[in-house]
């Protein structure tokens, strides 16, 4: 990264497969002590298990709808993680374009990147056919996903020593003990958390409980903080409701801000970092008003929606 680069021009979503995973998840760790916030995002081959006939997922109660969740992610694999690292104030890494992503030479980009992984196989695992027929026409193209894209086994490994370190051992569970203040938020995240949380944990079922679910999350990612843009829009009383990059686009007031299609982990993550960012400036704004002590408790961008997931609550 360039400390006094010229002012980004875009953004560069560079791929990651198990070429070079090693090498960014380095890079990335380098990063955190300046951009200690996670703004990340998923994707995966839809959902297989449903709410009960007659019933949609908004009628289910928290710990049904977390039921729903874990068996989905439980039977299906992860496909992408999109990553975008960023400051309090919302700023990110700005690097010259790389040739790999296609930007023009001499040119500083805002930097997010796209991890592929290899572990999905349509012919073995649970899917549904119409979110695998989405990603085929948004350009990603499975067979080299499983030929080139990095285990979520060997992911979570190098994640775990280069972005989560230290790395304790506790009897034959390894648990990880994040950096002190690393800050995780995604948009509409409960799948987004979860799938984390199952690579984290080598692959293992999801906790059988909401709440444990929470305490494994941040035995795993840390205690700077869970966060949820969607839940934090739709609770901001800005009339900030519906998908990312609607959200986005109401809150920036302009659209061409948003990625045009293929809309996926990577884009995405990015335009989440940007909800995310107006939702914690919002929050300080409006919180700096309040009467002591309710200044105290919410004026730290929005600290007291932390936990609170859309998609669990």
């Amino acid at each position: 990264m360039t400390a006094a680069a010229a002012p980004a021009t875009g953004l560069e979503v560079r791929p990651v497969t198990a070429a070079n995973y090693e090498a960014e998840l380095d890079a990335i760790g380098s990063l955190l002590p300046q951009f200690p916030i996670i703004v990340f995002d998923t994707e995966y081959p839809g959902t297989v298990h449903r709410p009960p006939p007659g019933r949609r997922e908004s009628d289910l109660t928290p710990p049904e709808r977390y039921a729903l969740i874990k068996a989905n992610v439980d039977e299906v694999p992860i496909l992408q993680l999109g990553i975008t690292l960023c400051d309090a104030d919302g700023n990110l890494p700005v690097f010259p374009s790389s040739s790999s992503a296609g930007g023009a030479v001499g040119c500083y980009y805002e930097r997010a990147w796209v991890f592929t992984f290899s572990d999905f196989d349509a012919r073995r695992d649970a899917h549904a056919p119409e979110s695998i027929a989405f990603l085929r026409s948004q350009g990603v193209d499975l067979n080299a996903a499983r030929a080139h894209g990095v285990s979520s086994a060997a992911f979570a490994a190098r994640f775990a020593a280069t972005v989560l370190a230290p790395v304790r051992i506790a009897g034959a569970i390894l648990a990880l003990e994040a950096r002190p203040g690393l800050t995780w938020a995604a948009y509409g995240g409960a799948y987004d958390f979860a799938y984390m949380v199952k690579m984290l944990s080598g692959g293992r079922p999801l906790p059988e409980t909401w709440h444990e679910f929470m305490a494994r999350a941040r035995e795993l990612l840390g205690v700077g903080g869970m966060f949820d843009a969607k839940y934090m829009a739709e609770h901001s009383g800005l009339l900030a409701t519906g998908g990312l990059r609607r959200v986005a686009a109401r809150l920036s007031g302009q659209p061409t801000l948003v990625p045009k299609p293929p809309f996926l982990a990577g884009p995405k993550s990015r335009v989440a970092c940007r909800v995310y960012t107006a939702m914690r400036k919002h929050f300080r704004e409006l919180y700096l008003g309040l009467p002591l002590p309710l200044h105290f408790v919410c004026h730290d961008h929005g600290a007291c929606f932390d936990g609170l997931i859309d998609g669990f609550h």
